[in-house]
């Protein structure tokens, strides 16, 4: 971006540190607002906007991103972001290779980032969670994504031109992530709240013990999500409290992020954080402790 547009957003930056900050749960009299910048922007948002006015990000595989975009989007899948780590299958990069990645698409971390999927999705929640890590400060995810966007009329090209790389910031923020070391020590503390988001078969199989279920899924309907009032008294009818820190996982981080970007950007929880690793490292882990449960139906 050019910095005349960092110079715009620099009010913005300074409110999203603030908001990322993880205040002390004594200190917490009751939940905050959730930040200013949208965490979810609409079509007519969006294109009045469009690129070089934000970095937008395509977050479906390349194929569908090379058979058609919106004007000015760079491709940034998943696949793009994460690979096996000491043996555990995708496993995010590191935030400063994660800030790398996203510089080569023109991300800055003063600048405003759209991320699309193909719906409202776990395509576009994790690779803008991913830059949220690599250190941008402003991100907002496009709701309904591409195919709403393109039942909507608006438009659409299969052009693509050079664009202008940054350089890397080096300001990551690996605080958003929780290693498999702390979740053993909060597995029981009484304190954490584990948020499951897989199916509930695959929750009934194998979870961290007291994980709370939740899918996805129930927050996004005809390819949007639905109303955030909805969605929050459905999490806390769940178990999510808002006085307590909350570990959203699920198989390998995927689906997590979209409960930890609801939960975090939208809802504005104080105490948010994704376990990246989620089931496929905990359950290759010697030692960690599991719990089967029956699913709902059979009880």
């Amino acid at each position: 971006m050019r910095s005349s547009l960092r110079a715009s957003f620099r009010p913005a930056v300074l409110l999203f540190a603030a908001a990322g900050i993880l205040v002390p749960t004594a200190l917490r009299a009751e939940a905050p607002k959730a930040p200013s910048a949208p965490a979810f922007v609409s079509g007519d948002w969006l294109e009045k906007l469009l690129p070089p006015q934000v970095v937008l990000i395509d977050a479906r595989p390349m194929r569908d991103f090379v058979a058609a975009h919106i004007p000015g989007a760079e491709s940034v899948s998943p696949e793009n972001l994460r690979a096996s780590a000491g043996g555990v299958p995708a496993t995010l990069y590191p935030p400063e290779v994660l800030d790398a990645v996203f510089a080569r698409v023109g991300v800055e971390s003063a600048g405003h980032v759209v991320v699309y999927g193909n719906e409202s999705d776990i395509d576009a929640t994790f690779v803008a969670t991913a830059a949220r890590i690599a250190g941008a400060a402003c991100v907002s995810v496009l709701d309904g994504g591409f195919s709403r966007w393109k039942s909507e009329g608006r438009p659409v090209t299969a052009e693509r031109a050079l664009a202008q790389q940054a350089k890397p910031d080096f300001r990551g923020n690996a605080s958003l992530l929780v290693p498999v070391r702390e979740v053993l020590t909060r597995v029981g503390d009484g304190k954490t709240v584990f948020l499951d988001v897989r199916t509930e078969e695959q929750w009934a199989a194998g979870h961290i013990p007291g994980a709370k279920n939740r899918p996805w899924k129930k927050d996004v309907a005809d390819g949007s999500f639905r109303p955030a009032e909805a969605i929050r008294a459905e999490l806390e009818a769940a178990g999510i409290s808002w006085g307590k820190p909350v570990v959203v996982y699920c198989n390998s981080g995927h689906q997590a992020s979209e409960g930890f970007y609801m939960l975090k950007y939208k809802l504005g929880h104080p105490d948010v954080r994704l376990y990246d690793g989620s089931w496929l490292e905990w359950s290759m882990t010697p030692g960690t402790p599991r719990e089967t449960s029956a699913p709902a139906e059979t009880k």
